[in-house]
């Protein structure tokens, strides 16, 4: 065999080898590229429905901009919500605490 067949069929595997390697990226990049911009479209319908909910709802007025009788009474209202849902917890706990000691008899 003479030596420069060795050295076509070196330069040929390099060749294909290195073919096959662009290939490969650029069908991996081809994939990539269009799963970002599926991920993309996601999130551009995300932003688009937060932008929409914002529009709707109108901000409420800083505390320190209204009279303070206005922010007495959100607080003093916030506050019974949450002693109302309390109360209701406390309920669901002692019936399940009743349950519970009803068990093994």
């Amino acid at each position: 065999m003479q030596w420069w067949v060795v050295w076509v069929v070196l330069v040929l595997a390099l060749l294909v080898s290195t073919g096959v390697g662009v290939w490969y990226a650029v069908r991996r990049g081809l994939a990539a590229l269009h799963m970002i911009s599926s991920l993309g479209d996601a999130v551009g319908r995300r932003f688009a429905e937060v932008d929409e909910s914002a529009d709707e709802s109108q901000p409420e007025q800083a505390s320190f901009t209204v009279p303070l009788q206005h922010s007495i009474d959100r607080y003093s209202a916030a506050h019974a919500q949450v002693m109302k849902r309390e109360a209701r917890k406390r309920v669901r706990h002692e019936a399940i605490w009743r349950r519970w000691s009803a068990f093994n008899e």
